[in-house]
């Protein structure tokens, strides 16, 4: 099956804003917009919906993530089989949404799509988004879900992890790296690390990594610890979401096979 992640969910009070840091740092384009003040954008990609709240039922920053999907019997089938307490229940299917929509182990809200999130079909270029990460405290049942629901792959970075007797986890779709870190009561932070629970952050590739970082707004940026496998920088967009850049070390999307700036 080919599965992959393509779609992520960014409520917020002001989604222009995000829309125009967005298009103006990261050259993303406009797919969009809703009545509502909704904004949808693509790297080529992905969609990256940025949401108004609705009825305060939406707490602002990112929210979650999509996956597209070839069949839903298949799908169905799948969930009866690994995870028979998920229900699918129907999403919009426009622009801003998927078709359906599934809860992972961890009660993360999942989108899936069989029309690829009405991404458009381009060649891919740079920057592009290749990494999302989840802090949850229990990763290897996420990563059970992701690998017999949808097919995703476990990394030889995650095994490697995984035979250090280390709980951080790394799945692939075959275009994106997926991290399942810890959640915030089993892992350090420092003052510039997001402390957020479930859909933490994403990740970019991008080329001439010195000349995009001066590009960016004063102060919005910081070097990643040399001991993260992938991501040299973590930044802030003016809602304080927070995102990785690399161009060097890069993001390893499916087993052994990694992509670089």
């Amino acid at each position: 099956m080919g599965s992959q992640i393509r779609y992520l969910a960014i409520v917020s009070e002001h989604p222009d804003t995000l829309a125009r840091f967005y298009s103006t740092h990261f050259a993303m384009r406009e797919l969009g917009r809703s009545d509502a003040g909704d904004v949808a954008l693509t790297d080529g990609f992905y969609n990256i919906s940025l949401l108004k709240p609705r009825d305060g039922a939406s707490e602002p920053g990112i929210s979650h993530f999509g996956i597209t999907i070839d069949d839903i019997g298949e799908t169905k089938a799948r969930l009866k089989e690994f995870a028979p307490k998920t229900d699918i229940r129907e999403e919009e299917g426009d622009l801003f949404h998927g078709d359906y929509r599934v809860t992972d182990p961890y009660g993360q809200l999942v989108s899936l799509s069989t029309h690829e999130f009405h991404t458009p079909k381009v060649e891919r270029t740079f920057p592009c988004i290749r990494h999302i990460a989840m802090c949850v405290p229990n990763n290897d049942e996420e990563l059970d879900f992701y690998v017999n629901v949808f097919g995703f792959r476990e990394s030889t970075t995650s095994k490697r992890i995984r035979s250090e007797n280390r709980v951080v986890r790394w799945a692939a779709d075959g275009e994106t790296a997926m991290a399942i870190l810890p959640d915030r009561g089993r892992r350090d932070m420092n003052e510039r690390e997001s402390p957020r629970d479930g859909l933490n952050h994403f990740g970019w590739l991008v080329t001439d990594l010195e000349n995009f970082l001066d590009a960016l707004p004063e102060g919005c940026i910081s070097k990643r610890p040399s001991s993260r496998p992938m991501a040299e920088y973590r930044g802030f967009d003016p809602d304080r979401n927070p995102f990785d850049i690399s161009q060097d070390k890069g993001y390893e999307i499916d087993v052994g096979r990694w992509v670089h700036g």
